[in-house]
Formats: structure tokens, sequence, C-alpha cells
């Protein structure tokens, strides 16, 4: 079965040097907005500063091939009043692009206000689409969830239409498990394909019946869940002791990246498919480099979160400012050229509605194969 989808495996990842060689600039000045809570004094703030850090680090790299780059970073607070008491002063009117905010109050004027001045508007945290709707420059980070299962659902029905497809119950009420397992079915019957259910504390003599030792059975937990995740592999665990011969495979969630350190061995032994609309490679060594240079700069390692966000700031500050820099006015019109090698945030935009701007829509699979490689599945543009 030729499949829709590009595949390659983490052991022939080629290491890149972090400014890697693009076409020459074509616009030498871009001007930066930063409109985040920078001086907020708590885990998120720190976050945001880690984030600032690292698109300071996409500064430098574009800057390193020709294009003067200006900043204006201001602190916004948290609330729709500091924002609009931010904007009265008109901080970011000269600006080509602005990233920010963080908080979902502060939204509304700060898109305001970018129409009004013609300014582009990169929002990295929010995941509502209501922030591009009727913003035709504005650009989502972080697509809706509905989006991002959608897409693991077709991730679902290409590589699984062959299969025996399984919902686990994992005992949990979580909106996030329940929306996926159901999206999974709907993929699955457009191809004819019954997706079975059962309880993850079912006897042996239960789990041998929806099982099918002819095919491979892909097990998906309906919960998100460190909790239904660990059930899943120790129930799991036990059954295929007690019988053995059954080819079993998980697929899961986001989150579980997360837990990837701690429990390497049971998704390479249970060949995991993860769908995730973002991953950071453990084997890349252009993420080592720039977690090298990160510490070199500031003094301090990135924090240890999902997603890291210095990495984060560097994805999609390089992503924009390249584009920015080799395209001009003429930006929206190359995204498909704007090509830069992302070391955690992988960026393909999309226009879902005339007259509204562009989110990112991009999901891979991360498969930890049974015999003990990473591989990563996207879909063919």
């Amino acid at each position: 079965m030729r499949h829709p989808f590009t595949t390659f495996a983490a052991i022939i990842l080629m290491s890149a040097a972090v400014t890697t060689a693009f076409a020459q600039v074509t616009t030498n000045y871009v001007r930066v907005g930063i409109a985040l809570p920078l001086k907020e004094k708590s885990p998120r703030g720190a976050k945001m500063v880690e984030f600032y850090q690292g698109l300071l680090m996409a500064v430098d790299s574009v800057k390193r091939q020709g294009c003067t780059v200006d900043i204006v970073a201001l602190h916004t607070g948290s609330t729709a009043a500091q924002m609009d008491s931010l904007l009265a002063s008109r901080p970011f009117t000269n600006c080509d692009i602005v990233f920010g905010p963080l908080d979902a109050a502060q939204i509304p004027a700060l898109a305001d206000y970018c129409d009004l001045h013609n300014i582009r508007l990169v929002i990295p945290f929010s995941s509502q689409s209501s922030a591009v709707e009727n913003h035709k420059r504005h650009y989502l980070i972080n697509a809706p969830r509905s989006l991002v299962q959608k897409e693991g659902a077709w991730f679902a029905q290409n590589l699984f239409s062959d299969e025996n497809v399984v919902i686990i119950d994992c005992n949990e009420r979580n909106d996030e498990g329940i929306a996926m397992a159901e999206r999974l079915r709907m993929a699955m019957d457009e191809v004819g394909l019954l997706v079975q259910q059962v309880k993850v504390d079912a006897d042996d003599a239960t789990f041998d019946t929806v099982l099918n030792p002819d095919k491979k059975n892909v097990l998906l937990p309906n919960s998100a869940s460190l909790e239904a995740l660990n059930a899943l592999r120790e129930r799991m665990r036990a059954f295929v002791s007690a019988c053995p011969g059954f080819n079993i495979s998980f697929f899961g969630y986001p989150a579980w990246q997360t837990y990837a350190s701690q429990m390497q061995s049971d998704l390479f032994q249970f060949d995991t498919y993860i769908y995730t609309p973002f991953f950071r490679n453990p084997e890349d060594g252009a993420a080592k480099l720039f977690e090298q240079r990160f510490e070199q700069n500031f003094r301090a390692p990135m924090q240890r979160t999902f997603p890291r966000y210095g990495l984060l700031g560097f994805d999609v500050g390089y992503y924009f400012l390249r584009g920015l820099a080799q395209f001009g006015r003429n930006f929206e019109g190359n995204l498909v050229a704007t090509v830069t090698q992302p070391m955690q945030n992988p960026l393909r935009f999309e226009n879902l509605n005339k007259g509204d701007g562009y989110i990112n829509g991009f999901v891979q699979i991360v498969h930890y194969a049974n015999y003990q490689t990473v591989e990563f599945l996207y879909r063919n543009q």
C-alpha cells in the first residue's frame, strides 16, 4: 500500500548548523515587536523569557545572513486593560511583525491594532482559531485540538486501514481522549473498518476475543493521561506474557512524548505511534548544538518543558524573520517557499477560510518502532 506521507528515521538524520545557508536576503531591514509578560515573576513568565531568548537567537542568525533587525520588546501584563494602555502610545506602529500576546484576553486589542497599522501578528501560544478570523495577515502557531486530532486520525486511517484497531476504555473521564476515540472511529468507518472497544481491566479471555492474532492490533486509550498509559502498558505486559503471539501497537497523544524518557523501553516494545504537532528529537545534532549555545549565551540551560520554549522561540522566529528577509512584502505569497530546518516546531500554514489568517496545520507521527528506531512520518505537501 502506498502511503501519502514521508518517513524518515532518527538514526539517519543529518545534523545541521543553526544558520543554514539559504538564498540571499532581498530585504535588509525587518522591524520586530514583542508583546509578552516578560517581567512577570512566575513559572509562565520564565517561559516567556525563554521564548524571547530563543527568538533573539533567531534574530542573530538572520543578522549573520545580512539582514538588519530592530526589536521593540515590551512587557504586556496579562489583562485586556493593560494591553489597551500599552497600545495607546502606538509602540509597534513601525513594525513589520509582532509576536504575542500570551493571554487570550489581550488578543483582540493587539489584533485590531496590527490590522490598523498593516502589521503581521504571530500568536505563538493560543490555540483559538477565532484569533485569526477576519485577520488576513495573522498567524496561529498552535492549531486547535480538533484540527490536530483530525490530522492524527488521518494518519491512523492511512496507516492502519488493514489492521485491527481497538479503543481501550481506561475508566477515566478525559475530554481529549473521548474526542480522539470518536474521531478515530469516524476515520476508520470511512474505510470500512469497525473499531472495537474493551475495558483496560478486562480479563485475558475478553482480550483474546477482541484482539486478532493474524493482524497488528492498534490500541488507543480513551484518555491522554499518564495514569491511563501506565494502566495500558501494565495490562498489555501481563496479557502478552499470558497469551504470546499477538502483535500489539499503541497509538497515542502528544502528551506521551513528555513521558518518553522514563518509559522508552515500553514505547519500543509496543511499537508506539504518537501524533503530535511538535517534537524535540534527542538525537538531533542541530538541537543539541543550539541548546549548548543557548546555555552559553544566557548562562542557564533551557527548562525541561514540553515544548522547550527556547526552541519554540527560535523555530518560530527564524521562520518568519527569514521569510520576511527573503520575500519582504510578498511573504504571504511564498509561505511554501519559506523553507527552514526546525528543531522542534515545524510550520505549515493553511488558510482555512477566505478572509481569515493562517493556522499552522503541521502534525507528524513519531513512531517508536519495535526494532529500536524512532521514525517520523509527515504528510506530503
